[in-house]
């Protein structure tokens, strides 16, 4: 199908010596593709204290919200209603504004 995401960032100051950010990933689809969605299932860096993120909130657009220090690919699984699978990468791009 190739789903989409998108991300917003926001730098929120300085933790030893990198520049640390908020920022937020999620489907950017429309409501009757989010309908379709059982779960989201993000795999974050290594470095993240419990890599493995899962979001059930269609509401939100299955929003995973964390913050950090660098851009990294993440891995995601789609899990669909209908029980299957779509496999996704995604690069978090710090660089993407948060909307006003």
């Amino acid at each position: 199908m190739g789903i989409r995401f998108n991300n917003y960032a926001r730098k929120i100051g300085r933790k030893g010596n990198y520049d640390w950010y908020e920022w937020k990933v999620f489907v950017d689809e429309k409501p009757e593709i989010l309908d379709r969605i059982k779960q989201v299932q993000y795999l974050l860096h290594r470095t993240f204290p419990n890599p493995t993120r899962v979001s059930e909130d269609n509401k939100s657009k299955f929003v995973l919200e964390s913050s950090g220090w660098g851009s990294f690919t993440i891995y995601i699984t789609v899990r669909y209603k209908d029980g299957t699978d779509e496999e996704v990468e995604y690069f978090l791009d710090l660089n993407k504004e948060w909307p006003r």
